[in-house]
């Protein structure tokens, strides 16, 4: 059977179509189309209140160690009580960076305008100190088990005394703090846990004032 010339253009087109769809459908299938996750991020900021009395400081420096945290909470996100045995982390807030980062250098930039210490290195730091301060962070989370929201920090810091090899324990001293959350919403939570924070470390600054004083007149 001969074609004739128009049957030929009318079969090209036709393929030309069907491998035009073929291509778009397949190309539709391959690229899928995903929402946009609308995450937010958070930050811990512990403010030193601006009529807070700063100590007399020493001629020693103290090097602040990298803070550890419990694995429950040393990722990113957000962490909820909701029952008795029950966490939730929450995937689309969280914190910008890992906590544990965020109180290292909290902890250090704080102590560093405490005025009781010379100088205050960071872990990364190639420099010397009398004084090395570790710590812990056991718990930080949003309690949202009872209808009093409240953000729970639980924290123990170690003071060592870096001039002696045996690095004897000068103080060591456990944290609590229960801040309640005031409104709905992580925003809220983060801020009852930047609440706890200074709290803490407020009262970590004047145990070590103590101990650094003591040693002093000794």
């Amino acid at each position: 059977m001969i074609r004739t010339s128009s049957e030929k253009r009318y079969g090209l087109v036709l393929v030309i179509l069907l491998t035009f769809l073929l291509t778009c459908l397949v190309g539709a299938c391959v690229k899928l189309e995903r929402p946009t996750l609308d995450r937010k991020y958070f930050t811990l900021d512990a403010v030193r209140p601006e009529i807070e009395k700063k100590s007399v400081p020493i001629d020693k420096n103290l090097i602040v160690r990298r803070v550890k945290i419990s694995p429950r909470y040393e990722d990113r996100d957000l962490v909820y009580k909701v029952g008795e045995n029950s966490f939730e982390a929450d995937y689309y807030n969280s914190f910008f960076v890992p906590p544990s980062a965020m109180i290292t250098q909290e902890l250090r930039l704080w102590m560093g305008d405490s005025g009781v210490f010379a100088n205050v290195l960071g872990p990364e730091s190639l420099g010397t100190g009398e004084y090395l301060l570790e710590g812990t962070v056991n718990s930080i989370y949003g309690d949202y088990s009872t209808p009093d929201r409240k953000a729970v920090l639980k924290m123990q810091f170690i003071l060592l005394d870096n001039g002696d090899p045996d690095l004897p324990i000068l103080c060591s001293k456990d944290f609590s703090r229960e801040i309640p959350v005031q409104e709905t919403g992580p925003d809220a939570l983060v801020q009852a846990m930047n609440k706890g924070l200074q709290s803490i470390f407020s009262e970590l600054e004047k145990s070590l004032a103590e101990v650094v004083q003591r040693k002093k007149v000794k």
